[in-house]
């Protein structure tokens, strides 16, 4: 009986130390894991040495792994390893306080898996939030979509407000861009259309979501990119 409790015991010691850190993190939810796979020599990719592994994230949130990678060229050049100045981490630079949401620390989105999953996570938060009708056309969805994923949503909606409050119409992003930068102007931000309140750099949203959308179609042209 001791000999056949002893080879019990070994058993369930063997068996926590594999599945214990599968629960000690205590992650709600399923952030990609690094996994072993090198970068991608030149010659070998078509827009970075990341693409397999924008790829491989943006299949599991069913986003377009190109666009992705608009956005990574325009927040780091694709470098994993830079933070800004405000804090913001990694390829897809996202703010450490944005990554606690989904349980991920600093330190992990130095991992451009994990960086890249979470922005996933922020991009798809952003098209909830924005709730853009499918009849939009597709530029236009995916230019609200980025310029909240550099300000926030709530400034988008804003602006928004504001198109429908004058009747213009509040879907298509070159009148909302318009409206966003008078959300710097003391009288449109105490409007009774606007929450947010002041908005006091709405000019680099504008030149971010601009810049990101051509770099979108740049990448989109490239050959076999689509493959």
């Amino acid at each position: 009986m001791k000999r056949y409790l002893h080879i019990v015991y070994i058993a369930v010691a063997i068996l926590a130390m594999i599945f214990m850190p599968l629960f000690s993190r205590g992650k709600v939810f399923n952030v990609v894991e690094p996994e072993p796979e090198e970068l991608l020599a030149e010659g070998e990719y078509i827009i970075s040495p990341y693409d397999d592994i924008f790829r491989r994230v943006c299949r599991r949130h069913n986003l377009d792994w190109v666009l992705m990678c608009a956005i990574a060229h325009s927040e780091s050049r694709f470098r994993a390893d830079v933070s800004s100045s405000r804090g913001a981490v990694g390829i897809m630079q996202v703010m450490p306080h944005i990554a606690r949401h989904w349980d991920v620390t600093a330190e992990e989105l130095l991992d451009p898996a994990i960086n890249i999953d979470v922005a996933c996570r922020l991009y798809k938060s952003m098209q909830r939030q924005l709730q853009v009708p499918k009849s939009v056309g597709e530029i236009d969805r995916i230019a609200f979509t980025i310029a909240s994923y550099n300000c926030g949503a709530s400034r988008i909606i804003d602006a928004r407000n504001l198109a429908e409050y004058y009747d213009e119409p509040k879907y298509e992003w070159s009148v909302v861009s318009e409206y966003l930068q008078l959300l710097s102007s003391e009288e449109f931000y105490n409007h009774e259309a606007v929450v947010g309140g002041e908005f006091k750099e709405p000019h680099i949203t504008i030149a971010y979501t601009n810049k990101v959308l051509k770099t979108y179609q740049r990448f989109s042209a490239l050959p076999n990119v689509r493959d």
